[in-house]
């Protein structure tokens, strides 16, 4: 499995039990983080702005107990808060420990063209290598004449 470090954009206006949470999920306290991340979850009502956030992470700390499923929670937040950066970064986390490259290359994308600024979804994409786009789509990147173009390319930035 390939952990990734979070890091968080904004968690100033966060709880108490989500804050703590999110320190011990970083030590890999994950059952401790767990009870935290239900807690906070539960503090809030569900038309709260940080509740999708919540459930976000504590869905993410039952899949790292190995509760397959909560995916979906994470899956959701993002559909209906794609702007957060925060829980993007999460779902990315997720989909790589469920060893879905595609899917967190996909996330880390949409999270990023909403919070460009966004460190830990950037930090992610460096880790997991992204290429840029082919000079050429329609020759392989082994083809001379898209190697020697896009050398050129590359100099030229």
């Amino acid at each position: 499995m390939l952990y990734i470090k979070a890091v968080y954009l904004n968690l100033n206006q966060c709880c108490d039990d989500f804050i703590k949470g999110a320190e011990l999920l970083e030590q890999s306290l994950v059952k401790e983080a767990q009870e935290l991340f239900r807690r906070a979850s539960e503090s809030v009502s569900e038309s709260h702005r940080l509740f999708l956030k919540y459930q976000s992470y504590y869905a993410f700390s039952c899949l790292l107990n190995g509760e397959h499923e909560a995916i979906d929670i994470c899956r959701n937040a993002v559909k209906v808060q794609p702007f957060d950066g925060d829980i993007c970064m999460n779902l990315a986390r997720a989909e790589i420990f469920l060893e879905n490259r595609k899917g967190a290359l996909s996330v880390i994308k949409t999270g990023l063209r909403f919070s460009q600024e966004h460190i830990g979804l950037q930090a992610l994409r460096l880790k997991l290598g992204v290429r840029r786009r082919k000079p050429l789509p329609f020759l392989s990147r082994n083809n001379p004449v898209s190697t020697a173009l896009g050398k050129r390319m590359r100099k030229l930035r």
